[in-house]
């Protein structure tokens, strides 16, 4: 019997009955399942991850991978590299590949504390044994990779320098994911009707669409764009890192082109820019 089925013997009804034992179990098979799978055994292999798991039905558990070996305990440990606050329902869903790692992130469905970076060392983990765990012919649908969005922590973590043309889609997938996601992003653009054309010299041409609650982004050139912004490259890195937009605009960096009615709309994705940023403690 492979590691989900096991899981899912616990749910009574459809529903999880939450108590000790159950949580106790879930993590016993994941921690057999990484101590005791070549595959899984393979991609932990350079991980070292200690984490605290806090129930809101008051329990709380430690989980580490150290050298290969996976253990849990009971309670907390002095030292950690992040922990997350959920119900054992969100947990079960986590562990079990029905809720997508990013996407559950984004959505708020867990509080996180302490280091994130390490936090998505663990959603590869998750989503290295979901993989695992396909029968021929699944395939796992997830909005994000936890790999993708690895590659932005590093880009902050060192700087604008090494952004390279290819960071720029990466970027817009990243925000699209986020406001599609994200309560206090999708208020921000509540009952928007917008399309906003981005062009980087030399580099290529995005635009993006708001409408119905949701965003979305493509390559090429869209018609008769509320907003239309024209920049280089480097313009480009500075806004996504640290610089406003409206001092790129006044210092003739950054070319505006916007509709009377929609003027004050050019700082709606450096908003949502931020409210990202703040979402990952970056």
């Amino acid at each position: 019997m492979d590691f989900i089925t096991k899981l899912k013997k616990l749910m009574d009804i459809g529903e999880i009955v939450y108590n000790i034992e159950n949580v106790e179990e879930i993590l016993r098979l994941f921690c057999n399942l990484v101590n005791e799978s070549k595959k899984i055994q393979e991609m932990v292999r350079k991980k070292d991850i200690s984490m605290i798991l806090n129930l809101k039905e008051e329990d709380s558990f430690f989980l580490t991978i150290h050298d290969c070996y996976a253990e849990y305990g009971i309670g907390k440990i002095d030292f950690y590299d992040f922990s997350i606050t959920s119900s054992v329902e969100v947990l079960f869903k986590l562990f079990i590949g029905e809720l997508d790692p990013i996407e559950a992130f984004f959505s708020e469905l867990f509080i996180i504390s302490g280091d994130f970076y390490y936090l998505l060392e663990f959603f590869q983990v998750i989503e290295a044994i979901s993989i695992s765990q396909l029968k021929t012919g699944q395939k796992i649908n997830l909005v994000l990779d936890s790999s993708s969005l690895k590659k932005l922590f590093d880009i902050y973590a060192r700087g604008i320098s090494v952004l390279e043309p290819i960071h720029i889609p990466l970027f817009f997938e990243i925000l699209t994911v986020f406001t599609n996601s994200n309560p206090r992003a999708k208020k921000m653009i509540l009952g928007e009707d917008l399309t906003i054309q981005m062009n980087i010299r030399n580099i290529g041409k995005y635009f993006v669409r708001v409408v119905n609650g949701k965003l979305g982004w493509a390559v090429g050139e869209i018609s008769n764009p509320n907003l239309r912004f024209e920049m280089g490259f480097r313009t480009s890195a500075e806004i996504i890192f640290e610089t406003n937009p409206i001092d790129a605009f006044m210092k003739g960096k950054l070319k505006v082109e916007a509709r009377e009615r929609d003027i004050f709309k050019v700082l709606i994705l450096k908003d949502l820019t931020d409210l990202l940023l703040e979402h990952l403690n970056l």
